[in-house]
């Protein structure tokens, strides 16, 4: 089995991997400086990313102090190992609010495509429960897919 050359992924192959149930790692701050990583699922509406972390998520406090943030979403089980890292600036849009609009519209569509048809069952149970809705804006987008290294690496 040949592994792909690696080569960064087109804005249309960007859009495609992050509508996928993809799990993103995301990085913030701590007031001390820390790095505090966490995972999230995320919806990507073709030129923002959005994460509805529960009222107490540490996290939104970390972004109230520090909105630059960062999100890696990997495929680590296609020998492809495509990847996706999106730095940006997050804005808490709403919360803590128990869902409803927008906020309510995305967890729905996130809950359909983490956790199949039976999803928004799922999010029925809990949708009394406060939480934010979080606009990640990204500054910059790096992409790569393939499992060979990129040139800068091996290059002398």
């Amino acid at each position: 089995m040949t592994t792909p050359a690696a080569r960064s992924l087109t804005p249309q192959e960007v859009d495609a991997f992050l509508r996928t149930p993809v799990v993103a790692r995301l990085a913030t701050v701590r007031p001390d400086g820390a790095p505090y990583v966490v995972p999230v699922w995320q919806h990507w509406d073709g030129r923002a990313l959005y994460v509805i972390p529960r009222a107490k998520s540490r996290f939104v406090d970390y972004v109230r102090h520090e909105p630059r943030v960062a999100l890696s979403c990997a495929d680590d089980v296609d020998p492809a190992h495509t990847r996706v890292l999106v730095e940006g600036k997050a804005e808490i849009l709403e919360g803590p609010v128990v869902m409803a609009g927008q906020m309510l519209d995305i967890a729905n569509e996130m809950a359909r495509r983490y956790m199949g048809p039976d999803g928004p069952t799922y999010l029925a149970r809990t949708a009394r429960r406060p939480r934010y809705l979080i606009r990640i804006v990204p500054a910059r987008i790096t992409s790569w897919r393939g499992g060979e290294w990129h040139p800068r690496y091996v290059a002398g």
